[in-house]
């Protein structure tokens, strides 16, 4: 179990990041499909950047079946496992906060996946 949390939060704290970082592309004046093309086929592509962008790019909203609430729930157990072995959780945190603002702005149903997560991230930021 404290393993698949430690997965876990390596793949939620891609996609937080990811979703940031296509808000502060969109902002900037960078497309989506400009992003991708810089990062697929390099070295930080894989395969859960494949899923996340399957949505963020091609609007696939299936393309990765975890929802957000998943995510919010174990960001939430990777913070309390951390707290009880004393262990810092800045970027634990931080990812966990990112989900927490897509379920507090609606992001709580059945079919609010991870990659959604992009949608929410630049809703408050003022993009899409």
């Amino acid at each position: 179990h404290r393993m698949k949390l430690l997965n876990n939060f390596l793949s939620l704290g891609y996609a937080a990041i990811y979703a940031e970082a296509l808000a502060l592309a969109a902002k900037v004046g960078i497309p989506t499909a400009t992003f991708d093309s810089v990062i697929r086929g390099g070295r930080m592509d894989c395969g859960f950047y494949q899923t996340f962008m399957g949505y963020a790019l091609e609007g696939n909203r299936e393309a990765h079946r975890f929802t957000l609430t998943n995510a919010l729930k174990d960001l939430r157990y990777v913070e309390a496992m951390a707290n009880a072995a004393t262990v810092t959780t800045t970027m634990a945190s931080a990812a966990k906060n990112s989900f927490a603002g897509a379920v507090a702005q609606g992001g709580a149903g059945p079919e609010d996946y991870v990659p959604h997560l992009v949608d929410f991230v630049g809703r408050a930021n003022g993009v899409k």
